[in-house]
């Protein structure tokens, strides 16, 4: 028999789970930090109860995008980059 996990979430957990998140997505994606911002509000509210202020939520993913735009897992620059590139690749003009 499994048995039914009723444990409440502490705050540590959220953003352990919330840089768990955004590292597999940032692994295969490479998302501008807004985009990554947004994905983790829509997993987070999908996964968690309605109880939770998205103030609350919105902050603690604001910590989790800066702590990874320190390390440079994401970059709003490389990401213009390389969205430049692959148009160029795909053939859209430069003057567009």
């Amino acid at each position: 028999m499994i048995p039914i996990k009723n444990k409440k979430k502490t705050l540590k957990t959220t953003i352990e789970e919330m840089r768990n998140f955004s590292f597999a997505y940032v692994e295969k994606y490479a998302p501008s930090k807004q985009q990554l911002k947004t994905y983790l509000l829509k997993k987070y509210l999908k996964s968690s109860s309605l109880s939770v202020k998205k103030k609350d939520i919105a902050d603690l993913i604001d910590l989790v995008t800066e702590d990874l735009v320190k390390t440079n897992f994401i970059s709003d620059k490389f990401y213009s980059d390389s969205k430049a590139k692959n148009l160029l690749q795909r053939g859209s003009s430069i003057n567009k």
